[in-house]
């Protein structure tokens, strides 16, 4: 199976547009115009600094609609990639919708293609909390990923065992989502992934064809079809705690050999001991993975730990991305955040966790530990940025510089 993403680019950068009822492209010429002709006092001098009309003019391109510039990270190693946005809203009494499709690619030939169609309702249910909306979420999503670190499976792998392998996978599907209160809600999420999965060609790299086989990475050799459906509740207490507790099914299409089951749990609590400014978060993440006999979870669709896990989640901030892989998990994680000065804050965290093929492995006298420090730049109560670097792991520094999942 071999996926590319030109016709998917095509339909973000020429087809999405037609659709679109708003178009902020002539501000973002006169902004600009003004950065060479400002308009001026009557002492003949410019009415605005030139780094002002500057900063209006470049923060067009980065909001304009319906088309403007993104710069994301693809995945964790992959790099950082420009690309089209396309947004556009379609509201309509009380319910907001909006299309939106992203494209992007980096320097090291990651890439990736995302289109979202999301409609939003203020109430369903008499209790709902106000802070909360029903959403329906459609949409489809494909990368491109040359070469991704693989060490193996299990707690105890070597970090001299790194090899590459190279993934690429189209995801479609759909979710809801609705707050019955204030303190509870629930959703589900019905979706098809498509994955390719293999060994690199470039001579420079070690390929995981060199040391691993079907034997010690399940799903290496073959890729069928899954269908993932996801059931899950989200209790929580405003600015407290918020927690997601799913189980999950992955449905070998195929021959059946894939097919798994995962409880997840994902719990947040936050803190301000000293106001806004100061922000205090523990957050713990629990995955059990569960196999009829004979099926295995096939190795790309494991868990990890190690700087960030896939989705950009970090994890064991102090080891190596995705240094460990196993189909079950444990991760608790402390870090405090405080503004200094301005946009600019510093951080300390503290990270432990294990991975591990059952179940029955997790311990917490076996747990992995890492801790760090960095800053953090700001932007009202959220932090928009941050730049760290990870200790205690026994394997080297590991840095981090990049825009935090939200």
């Amino acid at each position: 199976m071999s996926w590319r993403p030109t016709g998917l680019l095509l339909c973000l950068i020429v087809a999405l547009p037609l659709a679109a009822k708003n178009n902020d492209w002539p501000k973002v010429k006169e902004d600009c115009d003004q950065v060479l002709n400002p308009p001026k006092t009557e002492a003949g001098s410019p009415e605005t600094p030139l780094w002002k009309r500057s900063m209006a003019c470049g923060a067009d391109f980065f909001t304009a609609r319906p088309i403007h510039l993104t710069i994301k990270s693809i995945v964790p190693g992959g790099g950082f990639g420009p690309g089209p946005t396309f947004h556009e809203d379609f509201n309509r009494g009380k319910w907001q919708r909006y299309l939106e499709s992203t494209a992007v690619s980096s320097f090291q030939a990651f890439w990736s293609a995302e289109g979202k169609f999301r409609a939003t309702h203020d109430k369903f249910g008499k209790n709902n909390s106000a802070r909360d909306r029903f959403a329906a979420d459609f949409y489809a999503n494909a990368m491109g990923l040359p070469h991704m670190d693989f060490y193996g499976i299990g707690p105890n792998t070597l970090k001299s065992n790194v090899v590459q392998f190279r993934e690429r996978y189209v995801v479609a599907g759909s979710d809801i989502f609705n707050p019955f209160s204030s303190w509870f809600a629930a959703g589900a999420a019905l979706e098809s992934i498509w994955p390719d999965v293999g060994g690199v060609g470039d001579p420079k790299l070690r390929s995981i064809t060199t040391l691993f086989n079907e034997g010690t990475a399940p799903g290496l050799t073959s890729q069928p079809n899954l269908i993932h459906y996801e059931a899950y509740v989200r209790p929580r207490h405003l600015h407290q705690f918020d927690y997601k507790i799913g189980y999950n099914f992955y449905q070998d299409t195929a021959t059946g050999h894939f097919s798994f089951r995962r409880f997840r749990v994902d719990g947040t609590h936050t803190f301000h001991p000293f106001g806004n400014d100061n922000t205090f978060t523990i957050q713990d993440r629990l995955t059990i993975s569960d196999v009829s006999r004979g099926n295995a979870v096939p190795f790309y669709m494991q868990e990890t730990l190690g700087g960030s896990d896939i989705t950009g989640q970090p994890t064991l901030r102090g080891f190596a991305d995705y240094r460990f892989r196993a189909p079950d998990l444990i991760l608790i994680q402390a870090e405090f955040e405080r503004r200094i000065w301005g946009p600019v804050g510093g951080l300390a965290f503290y990270d432990t966790g294990q991975v591990a093929t059952q179940a029955s492995d997790l311990s917490l006298g076996q747990m992995r530990h890492s801790f760090g420090f960095g800053l953090s730049f700001w932007a009202g109560e959220k932090v928009w940025f941050k730049m760290y670097v990870g200790l205690g792991s026994g394997e080297g520094v590991h840095p981090y510089f990049g825009i935090p999942k939200l």
